[in-house]
């Protein structure tokens, strides 16, 4: 079994992880953490978020006391059970990073299609923004004298 986490939203965008599922997977910014967030830009999520802990019948997702909270399907969670061969989607904080987490064998993971990615975040053209303040600044030197 391996757990397949697809990076949908956020810093790490379009990567994908396949880790073992026989062990606990954390989430969150810290580096130690199997998935790090980018600690500047993915600010929505804790250093310490979540894990995806295995269990006698299945998988559990935790939130282990974040401060945005964890999001499944869009649903505000503190735990909730991941199930072989069902993928999920996990928002970490309201607008933050955003995964598809996905558990199962070879041939499930070989039959999951590859996710939808949105549009990236367009970015504000900051260039225009200074080439305003810097023209702002030379009439106001204009007009002092």
């Amino acid at each position: 079994m391996k757990i397949v986490i697809d990076h949908v939203r956020g810093s790490r965008r379009g990567q994908r992880q396949e880790l073992p599922a026989d062990r606990r997977v954390r989430f969150g910014r810290h580096p130690e953490c199997e998935v790090s967030f980018d600690a500047l830009r993915d600010i929505d999520a804790s250093s310490r978020h979540a894990e995806l802990r295995p269990g006698d019948v299945g998988w559990t997702l935790v939130d282990v006391g974040s401060s945005n909270g964890t999001y499944v399907e869009g649903h505000r969670v503190t735990e909730v059970a991941v199930a072989a061969g069902a993928p999920v989607t996990v928002e970490f904080g309201a607008g933050g990073p955003r995964l598809r987490v996905f558990v199962g064998d070879e041939a499930m993971v070989a039959a999951l299609p590859a996710p939808e990615l949105p549009p990236p975040p367009r970015r504000f053209p900051w260039a225009i923004v200074a080439a305003a303040a810097v023209a702002v600044a030379l009439a106001l030197v204009i007009a002092l004298r």
